[in-house]
């Protein structure tokens, strides 16, 4: 690394869509600044891509990382049939290949990290125009379209899990695990995380996640037990913010006979910040939670034993084959969605909570599937292919 002394490296980082795009990208951020401090680089870290998914609570994301935030129009084809739908996905996706090609002339960065997505596409393909280096990162077993596409345009590749390895170039593949934020591998203090989140340490705690996006069949499933859960635990929920003042709503209804002290064990949140995020995984004893790649590096990261619901209409299948990578270690199991009822859910959570060995001996084999220095890879590999260009 001493060969970076004094340099300048320009950085584009590119993705979007979902938080699963964009905080594996902030997470490569944090190790690419750290090492510019320790090797003395001048660096400049741009982001090229759609300005939606979690900037929509968090519109500051990447500025207080100092990353320059350049929006390029995108569109996902995925979520319609729709032929104006189709036709409007069309036209903002060629807007944002013309808004790349000028925005990257001007910054004509040294490399470009892809996280995928169809936030990266244009901003990928014009960077491979422009002869500069892309290192891609897929995060599921099954790639995305988007990483299929530009597989044969990227310098590098690197994978969160050894199955996805089939579907790239083996000679430019590394298997790295996914990125993930560094607060989530430091302990977090107890006490200020259930002040934080105004729970208590007297029962169990479950913490229900349904991604950034929120997930309502898990919502839904947790409504029609939550009188019996909250007799026994407290549950945090992260419901997602399209789905809030639903759940919101039907939550009160449904616990308004209750002793109001039995009710507010039930702590519902539209989002969780990355601070309660990580105070919520560090005083949890069971996740409940989607299966996509960023969620499950989380909990790993953390070491916490989960119960995995995939989404059944996950593109081929990929959250249902990431939870089956992750159940290998033994720190999940999985439900999956297409019959399940809620009494089952209630069973397994009961069945896991009142087992400590086993809650024990799967945080153990959760912990180990988690990759610490994922981000760490990444963020060398990009200054490499910096210098070499």
């Amino acid at each position: 690394m001493a060969l970076f002394s004094n340099s300048q490296i320009r950085i584009v980082l590119t993705g979007g869509g979902t938080g699963g795009h964009i905080f594996p990208l902030l997470a490569v951020a944090d190790e690419l600044w750290e090492l510019s401090s320790k090797y003395n680089i001048y660096l400049k870290i741009y982001y090229l891509g759609p300005i939606t998914g979690p900037f929509s609570f968090s519109p500051d994301l990447f500025e207080n990382k100092y990353i320059e935030v350049v929006p390029i129009k995108a569109a996902s084809f995925s979520n319609t049939s729709n032929p104006l739908e189709i036709f409007k996905a069309f036209f903002n996706n060629l807007r944002g290949f013309f808004q790349a090609l000028w925005q990257m002339w001007k910054i004509m960065p040294d490399a470009v990290f892809s996280k995928g997505g169809y936030g990266s596409l244009s901003v990928s393909i014009v960077s491979f125009l422009y002869l500069i280096p892309i290192l891609i990162h897929e995060s599921d077993s099954i790639p995305g379209k988007t990483n299929l596409l530009l597989k044969n345009l990227a310098k590098r590749i690197a994978i969160s899990f050894e199955k996805s390895a089939l579907y790239f170039p083996l000679n430019k593949t590394a298997l790295v695990g996914n990125p993930t934020r560094k607060i989530f591998f430091q302990e977090y203090d107890k006490n200020k995380a259930f002040n934080l989140l105004k729970v208590n340490d007297d029962l169990p705690i479950i913490l229900i996640l349904g991604g950034s996006q929120g997930a309502r069949k898990i919502n839904s499933l947790i409504l029609n037990i939550l009188p019996l859960l909250v007799q026994n635990y407290y549950v945090i929920h992260q419901c997602g913010e399209r789905n809030y003042q639903e759940v919101k709503q039907e939550s009160q209804f449904i616990l308004k006979g209750l002793d109001i002290e039995i009710a507010s064990r039930y702590k519902l949140h539209s989002l969780l910040s990355e601070e309660e995020m990580t105070a919520a995984l560090e005083i949890t004893d069971l996740v409940v939670a989607r299966s996509g790649s960023g969620t499950i590096f989380e909990i790993a990261a953390k070491g916490k034993p989960a119960i995995l619901i995939p989404l059944s209409t996950s593109a081929s299948g990929h959250q249902l084959e990431n939870a089956l990578e992750f159940a290998k270690t033994g720190g999940a199991i999985i439900l999956e969605e297409e019959n399940l009822k809620s009494r089952i859910l209630l069973e397994q959570i009961n069945i896991l909570l009142n087992n400590k060995e086993k809650l024990k001996e799967m945080a153990l084999n959760s912990r180990k599937f988690s990759k610490p220095e994922a981000s760490l890879k990444i963020a060398q590999e990009l200054l490499n292919l910096a210098k070499v260009n």
